[in-house]
């Protein structure tokens, strides 16, 4: 790089251009003839001048130097899951550094170019560590910057880069990336110092998707199931499944030569002969026979929906070119205007419809109960087919309305699960397990989000794996997808409004919260603390702020009568002052804790509460009728009696905490049982409070 610094006068700039372009030619032949070598010397100086393009002429700014967010950094960058991606941080030569080290969040602000709007711009930019910096008076000066500045800096290129987004169709260039790095502060504006731009041409179509027959697939009249052997196999099993859940025995049809009929249902020979076109085909085959059973049922136009279970595909050597070659398959079907079945698979564990009354997993009844309840509107959508199951199994509580693994998305992707459900009401919790995504599907999969929390009551819950290069490279081999930046993802998706589970534990959490408070209504974040321990009150009170934030509640006075009354009988009014968090200690009888509790919650100025009775207190009946004591929670005066009693009595959001071992594990079934969200440690309980409170009010 040759620089030449020159004052500020047009005849210094040209003289100074006039002298790099007289100089710059010979010096670069010098290096050139020094390390490249080249064959040829004569012509060289002439191909140097020829390449010269011309000079970059740059104004040196005296800026406003204030320490930390003196630079910024502005840029776009094409994501391939989510297509353009705009950052916003603190910038100059220290980006990278101050990026790993600062609390996420705090750093830099991501967003969608095509979902951010502009009056949410500064709700994304309030974060960030150099936003009150730069907008508020600091240290007694006055700001730097007007935060419509900043607003407006950061939405053009919000607007830039929509603009050339690989997902605009008729665009013929694409940002790849484009980046000003630093802006600095300037008599009140913002000016550039350095930047880059790069184009490309890589567009992306996300228009089209195929996920009308969904309903075919979910909600099936017909099915056939090819793969299913006299012996118990895996295709056998399905069978059974699919009978076991009351779908209709004339209307199941087995593809089996040399049979009449299996399990009560009509074998025939092959695809061509199947007497109807079938709503759902399950294709339980070995990976390299699936093409040829796709290319018949394309070929005879025999199905809407094929659930393809068939591993291995796309994930070990070899198998690459059979999963393209059934990608093609399946375009020039749809290109050719033929009945070509939507495909969910390869490499799935199956679905499991309530709706449809049928299960296509592979797993016996015996090693996997699906829960039966009358309430069903949670929703699993996994890409990891154990992934889902191990949920179900835990969480016996909540029986899915659907449970639908997806594998490899060959052709169905996540998004298309979601949109098709967007006009479902039936579903109200979303669960979705993320490994990777398909080109622009993390775009269509936030948009659905986003659609599907226009409707009051509803929530979608995310948990994302491959997070870390290790992670990704597992995500490759196990679903052949390829994991996208994490934080990107994050951002996105909490843009649009979804819950990202932090940890597994996170996400049970979340499903189990979401359904319990179901009806209940968030006014605001102001909550009240109650337990009969110390410690829980002082972690409780911990907990309020992380990020989201919960203000502890000011009990009213009438309230504080009201407590005074409850605790007064047995003398707790002269060993505690009646504050929030309120802490009953250990001499609170049930009658006592409890009423404390309802009192908290009838107070207008409480919109929430967590409620921790430490049940190892003789006051309380917190145990399961045993020798040698005479007390009982199935006692109707009993703790957990009476909290069940207040959960169902009030509209506000109030999550249970019982910190104790598995003397206690009756207790917190007694109360789970009737609908009651518990925790077993008190932080968890107001995180998942805070959580919830702010993705309700977030909604609103």
């Amino acid at each position: 790089m040759y620089i030449r610094q020159v004052k500020n006068s047009a005849a210094a700039v040209n003289a100074g251009i006039k002298k790099m372009m007289a100089e710059v030619p010979n010096r670069f032949r010098v290096w050139l003839e020094e390390y490249e070598k080249p064959r040829t010397k004569p012509p060289l100086l002439a191909a140097v001048v020829r390449d010269i393009r011309g000079v970059l002429v740059c104004e040196k700014v005296d800026y406003e130097k204030f320490g930390f967010g003196s630079e910024l950094l502005i840029g776009v960058r094409h994501s391939r899951e989510f297509g353009p991606i705009v950052t916003m941080g603190a910038g100059g030569v220290e980006v990278e550094y101050l990026n790993e080290r600062i609390q996420e969040g705090k750093a830099a602000s991501i967003a969608s170019a095509h979902l951010i709007r502009k009056s949410n711009v500064l709700k994304q930019l309030e974060p960030l560590a150099v936003y009150d910096i730069l907008v508020k008076p600091f240290r007694g000066k006055r700001p730097v910057l007007n935060a419509s500045c900043l607003r407006d800096a950061y939405f053009h290129f919000c607007e830039l880069a929509a603009h050339y987004s690989p997902f605009k169709a008729g665009g013929r260039y694409v940002i790849e990336e484009a980046e000003v790095n630093p802006f600095v502060v300037k008599a009140g504006r913002l000016v550039p110092l350095d930047g880059l731009c790069r184009f490309s041409r890589q567009h992306v179509d996300i228009q089209g998707r195929p996920f009308a027959e969904i309903q075919s697939l979910l909600r099936p009249a017909s099915i056939a199931v090819i793969g299913v052997s006299e012996k118990m196999n895996a295709g056998h099993i399905i069978l059974n499944n699919i009978l076991k859940n009351g779908f209709p025995r004339d209307r199941l049809y087995v593809v089996k030569p040399g049979l009449e009929r299996i399990e009560g249902c009509l074998c025939v020979p092959d695809v061509a002969r199947l007497p109807e076109i079938v709503d759902l085909f399950v294709l339980t085959l070995a990976a390299d026979q699936c093409y040829g059973v796709l290319a018949d049922l394309i070929t005879h136009g025999k199905a809407r929906s094929v659930i393809m279970i068939a591993g291995g595909m796309g994930e070990k050597e070899g198998m690459h070119s059979l999963e393209e070659r059934i990608i093609d398959l399946i375009a020039d079907g749809r290109r050719q205007g033929k009945l070509t079945p939507v495909v969910n698979g390869g490499n799935c564990l199956g679905i499991y419809s309530k709706a449809g009354r049928y299960d296509t997993t592979f797993i016996p009844e015996h090693k996997l109960k699906f829960p039966k309840t009358e309430r069903s509107d949670l929703a699993y959508v996994s890409q990891s087919g154990a992934f889902m199951v191990s949920r179900i199994s835990k969480l016996q509580r909540f029986e899915p309305l659907y449970g639908i693994s997806l594998g490899n998305q060959i052709d169905l992707c996540l998004s298309d699960y979601l949109n098709y459900l967007a006009d479902k009401d039936e579903v109200k919790i979303f669960a979705v397990y993320i490994e990777g995504f398909k080109p622009g599907d993390g775009y269509l999969l936030a948009k659905a989000v986003k659609r599907i929390l226009k409707k009051e009551g509803r929530s979608v819950v995310v948990y994302k794996s491959g997070r870390t290069p290790e992670g990704r490279l597992a995500t490759s081999s196990h679903t052949a997808s390829v994991a996208g930046d994490y934080s990107v993802c994050k951002a996105v998706l909490e843009e649009a409004g979804a819950i990202v589970a932090d940890s597994l534990f996170e996400f049970e959490n979340y499903i189990k919260g979401l359904s319990d408070l179901a009806g209940k209504v968030v006014r605001g974040n102001r909550v009240g603390l109650l337990s009969n321990a110390g410690f829980e009150s002082v972690i409780m009170s911990d907990s309020l702020k992380n990020g989201e934030k919960l203000e502890l509640a000011a009990f009213s006075e009438e309230t504080k009568r009201r407590l005074a009354g409850i605790l007064a009988p047995v003398g707790i009014d002269k060993l505690q002052d009646i504050k929030n968090p309120l802490d009953v200690t250990p001499v609170a009888d049930d009658a006592v804790f409890c009423e404390c509790g309802r009192a908290m919650l009838d107070d207008p100025a409480v919109d929430g509460a967590v409620i921790s009775p430490v049940p190892m207190t003789p006051a309380m009946q917190t145990l399961a009728p045993g020798e040698g004591y005479t007390e009982s929670i199935l006692h109707p005066a009993s703790t957990p009696s009476r909290l069940i009693d207040l959960f169902r009595k009030t509209d506000k959001p109030v999550v249970f905490n019982v910190d104790a071992g598995a003397s206690y594990d009756p207790m917190v079934a007694e109360m789970e049982e009737a609908g009651l969200p518990v925790f077993r440690c008190s932080d968890d309980a107001v995180k998942f409070l805070r959580k919830y409170i702010h993705f309700r009010l977030g909604k609103r």
